[in-house]
């Protein structure tokens, strides 16, 4: 549901505004909004209220603080744990700004040399990687040849040379250089290739010449403690320099490391202090005040309105009052939505946060999506198995990450998915697919793999219940809120809709009243229908007429939950299968168990994703379009942000 708000007005002696700010901010419930002035700085009316020169001065250097630690918490390698932070939160002290300021220069200092550090090493260790790579593919070319790279020999590296290019730097190479010379190639990715050239000792000059002339550079160690006489004494020399390089950047890790875990909380819980305070010298910009009084305009909960007045009344007794306004002629999108659900629904509020929150005095439809969401999501992976393994993951991430609350809600879905999952499969009897039916045996409740006729109507059936169901929300709505056109175009396509399958159930004969009571109840529905599209579109009626055949298609398309569990299920079993098919016995056992786990890993991670993509997509574009008016805007209450 929405939360009941109440637009309030706090006034007070002009000498206690500011004062007021740390307890509005602690008790973290007050949307603040702008006053509005009826002249700006007129005598004897209100004015906005500007800080004073020492609290612009601490802004200011607050605001430097800032820019130096939202710097170097990116760089910290590890990040601390709440309660860390929290001690550190409660142990900062005195705020004494040049003390603070030469501690985040120190830290972006530490951290940055040492990141510089590690790139440099990483950076090196990748070129001389590389050349060791490329002096290990040309080895093979200079056995037996009895010359000596960089003496005898060069070794060029070629991009882009295919093989009439290559022939042409030879030609003109000899004819340079001398015929004595000769080319070694091999090819190192698609478009490079090593070339070697032995040469003898006294045309060294004029090859180096022709390489320069042709913009060819030649291949040298990029370290001059990988240099040696023979490829096994570079390659040696490579191996030991690479080893140092992993040392220095392990130290160098380790130090990063040690710095995070020693200065880590102690950054974040100035920076959680430096931004609370800076938010506490910004909301004043919406205050207003006169010379006597101070004027604070807001929305709060209805629930909190008892417990801000009495910490008011008992910071600053008479010299403050809270006071509720009318709210009667204000745009509801214009006041805060705050949605309050129950604990099992209120987690997949995080969903509804994809879309703009519903307008204030609407409805809230979370629970409504909660509950199709889960329904659908089972019918479709329906495999107990994969279920019981979604829940466990979820259950590790919320331990793991339980303190960062999206995380935590969406770990919570995530466990109701894979419930729904356990349920259905149990009926299904499905655990690993069919791998439980064949071990144990046991009898399905519904097996689905045999039943396909009848799961396609029970997906088209969803559709049935869940499309007109979003039609009678939007006609609720629609005259709950004065919109009596738009609720009665809903009312004339949920008439149309149902007089569809009336007309078709009495055209077979099936109609309980009777063929002909049947046939009249249909087109008393589509007169019906008629009507009140006339009435709620004037001139566009036949555009309503075509959208209730759109509606029935759509209601067709719910039989996307009957194929995605079909295919998941052929998965499963062709996993299932996959030891059997390699020949069973040894060989199954070791290739097709193997490739069975993988088959039912794909399965799962394609059950995790393609069902939560399509039972949203029929939640956000089958059902919530048909009344849900995303146009309000989130509650956003003025509080702190620290964990202490």
């Amino acid at each position: 549901m929405i939360a009941p708000m109440d637009r309030v007005e706090i006034l007070c002696l002009r000498s206690e505004l500011l004062a007021m700010v740390p307890l509005l901010q602690e008790q973290g419930v007050v949307h603040v909004e702008e006053v509005s002035l009826a002249l700006e700085n007129h005598p004897g009316f209100l004015h906005r209220v500007h800080l004073p020169e020492a609290d612009k001065a601490e802004l200011a250097e607050l605001e430097q603080l800032h820019g130096l630690i939202q710097e170097s918490l990116p760089l910290l390698t590890t990040k601390p744990s709440q309660d860390a932070i929290s001690t550190m939160g409660r142990a900062l002290g005195d705020f004494a700004f040049k003390a603070r300021l030469k501690q985040c220069h120190s830290w972006r200092r530490q951290l940055r040399t040492l990141h510089r550090r590690k790139l440099n090493v990483q950076d090196n260790m990748t070129v001389i990687q590389n050349y060791g790579r490329i002096i290990e593919a040309i080895t093979p070319l200079l056995i037996g040849q009895g010359v000596i790279l960089g003496e005898t020999a060069r070794a060029v590296i070629l991009e882009g040379y295919n093989a009439g290019a290559l022939e042409d730097l030879q030609r003109s190479a000899i004819a340079e250089v001398g015929s004595t010379a000769s080319f070694l190639t091999k090819k190192l990715d698609r478009n490079r290739q090593v070339m070697v050239i032995t040469h003898a000792p006294n045309q060294t000059e004029a090859l180096s010449a022709f390489l320069a002339h042709k913009g060819i550079s030649v291949l040298t160690s990029p370290d001059r403690d990988a240099c040696g006489t023979s490829v096994d004494e570079v390659m040696k020399k490579i191996g030991t320099r690479v080893a140092a390089l992993q040392a220095d950047l392990d130290e160098v890790i380790s130090q990063l490391h040690a710095f995070a875990d020693a200065e880590g909380a102690a950054m974040m819980a100035l920076g959680q202090f430096i931004d609370n305070r800076i938010a506490q010298l910004h909301v004043v910009d919406s205050f207003a005040q006169s010379e006597m009084i101070g004027v604070v305009h807001g929305w709060i909960p209805s629930e909190s309105y008892k417990a801000l007045a009495s910490k008011l009344t008992e910071q600053f007794g008479n010299k403050a009052t809270l006071t509720k306004l009318s709210h009667k002629d204000v745009e509801h999108d214009r006041i805060p939505t705050l949605l309050q659900n129950h604990p099992i629904f209120k987690p997949f509020e995080l969903i509804m946060t994809l879309m703009k929150p519903a307008t204030y005095g609407s409805f809230d439809p979370t629970a409504l999506m909660a509950t199709s969401f889960i329904i659908f999501y089972g019918f479709i992976l329906g495999d107990a198995g994969y279920g019981l393994l979604i829940v466990l993951i979820g259950w590790l991430a919320k331990k793991k990450f339980g303190h960062i609350a999206p995380l935590r809600d969406g770990m919570t879905i995530f466990q109701w998915m894979g419930a729904s999952s356990i349920v259905f499969g149990v009926i299904y009897w499905e655990i690993f697919g069919n791998f439980v039916e064949h071990a144990i045996g046991g009898t399905a409740l519904f097996h689905r793999a045999h039943k396909t006729e009848i799961l396609l109507y029970c997906a088209v059936a969803f559709g049935a219940i869940h499309i007109p169901l979003g039609l009678i929300m939007g006609i609720k709505e629609g005259f709950a809120h004065g919109h009596k056109k738009h609720a009665e175009e809903k009312l004339g396509m949920l008439l149309g809709l149902s007089a569809l399958p009336v007309a078709l159930v009495s055209a077979t004969g099936y109609f309980p009243l009777g063929t002909a009571i049947g046939y009249v109840l249909a087109a008393a529905l589509a007169c019906t229908c008629v009507f009140y599209l006339i009435r709620g579109m004037g001139g566009m009626a036949p555009m309503g007429a075509i959208e209730i055949v759109g509606l029935t298609a759509n209601i067709l398309s719910y039989s996307r939950l009957m194929a995605l569990g079909v295919a998941s299920i052929a998965f499963a079993d062709i996993a299932n299968a996959l030891p059997e098919m390699m020949g069973g016995g040894m060989m199954g056992f070791v290739i097709g168990v193997p490739a069975a786990l993988a088959v039912h890993l794909l399965n799962m991670c394609i059950g995790v994703f393609s069902p939560t993509i399509h039972s949203l997509r029929l939640n956000f574009v089958e059902f919530l379009p048909k009344f849900y008016e995303p146009k309000g805007r989130n509650y956003e209450p003025f509080r702190k942000e620290m964990v202490w």
